[in-house]
């Protein structure tokens, strides 16, 4: 790929879906490309970027979309998980046993593995599920990877990352050679198309959001923006995950990062905002780690939750 068309394709991602990619990330790109273009039969890479210059929209969102990051599995960084499921949810749990809702968003879910992950936790944390309102939604800029997650059909390399045999069996049935996620599952979770630079609205706002590895492919200006659209969907104690030792500009305007974890922060400016330390007693329960989340006092006041619904404004 010449460095012109680069350049062009990368102007179109910032523009289109607020990527920022650098030449660091040519072969990236490049590859996406390559694949692109054998896909939909164009003869090379500058006849897309002629194409994609007379300003096709369908044509431009297919390239926008092949080039949307898509590395996921089940339970991804499995001390994450872990942890969220020891700490996260028990307070959610208590903190919620008069309204009976639990409000989750697994925001830049690709092909749904982590949504899917958070479905299997909450299904085996909170006791009586059926008597709870749980909303547990996933939303990727990518109509291809929310097709696949809506289908919830994967490979048996696919659920073998993450996941022991025993795992699988409890949550999966064999269709043909590929593995269908169990209907239970199913039915917890709603997926949906949703570009990050577009603005939404809420009904009620989410406990949890999981924001993985996203935001690093946003402009520093970009994720300021971002951020305070995130926060906005937040419940006040709201917990947000971003990537292991991932940096966002912004993030500190908005949120506490969580003391002993890289990754989970807890949103500001909430009524009697609690100490986020452990003591060593509690340390030493969990195996002498820190969690990545510690009992904020916030959870425990009575308030409304998370959202029913995305729309774009």
């Amino acid at each position: 790929m010449r460095k012109t068309d680069f350049i062009f394709i990368t102007k179109l991602l910032e523009q289109k879906a607020g990527w920022n990619f650098d030449e660091s990330q040519y072969f990236i790109v490049d590859k996406k490309i390559s694949n692109f273009i054998r896909e939909k039969g164009f003869a090379s890479v500058e006849d897309l970027v002629a194409e994609l210059k007379l300003g096709q929209p369908a044509l431009i969102s297919q390239v926008v979309e092949s080039l949307a990051m898509s590395d996921t599995s089940f339970f991804r960084d499995y001390d994450v998980f872990a942890r969220f499921e020891k700490s996260v949810l028990p307070e959610l749990r208590e903190n919620n046993r008069s309204s009976k809702k639990l409000r989750f968003w697994s925001l830049g879910c690709a092909s749904g593995q982590e949504t899917y992950s958070i479905a299997m936790i909450v299904r085996n944390t909170i006791l009586g599920l059926g008597e709870w309102d749980v909303d547990i939604i996933g939303t990727d800029i990518s109509s291809a990877a929310i097709a696949k997650a809506q289908k919830g059909l994967y490979s048996t390399l696919e659920v073998q990352m993450g996941m022991n045999a025993r795992d699988i069996l409890n949550n999966f049935h064999k269709e043909g050679d590929q593995w269908m996620v169990n209907d239970d599952l199913h039915n917890m979770v709603e997926f949906r198309r949703y570009n990050m630079i577009e603005k939404i609205s809420v009904l009620e706002k989410f406990d949890v959001i999981f924001c993985r590895n996203v935001l690093r492919f946003f402009t520093p200006e970009q994720q300021r923006v971002l951020v305070a659209r995130i926060y906005e969907q937040h419940a006040p104690g709201g917990v947000l995950y971003l990537g292991r030792g991932e940096k966002v500009e912004g993030l500190e305007d908005y949120y506490d990062k969580i003391s002993g974890y890289q990754c989970v922060y807890q949103v500001k400016n909430i009524a009697q905002k609690p100490s986020l330390r452990m003591s060593p007693e509690e340390i030493k329960e969990l195996g002498g780690e820190i969690p990545s989340f510690v009992r904020p006092q916030a959870l425990l006041d009575k308030r409304p939750l998370a959202s029913q619904s995305l729309k774009k404004n």
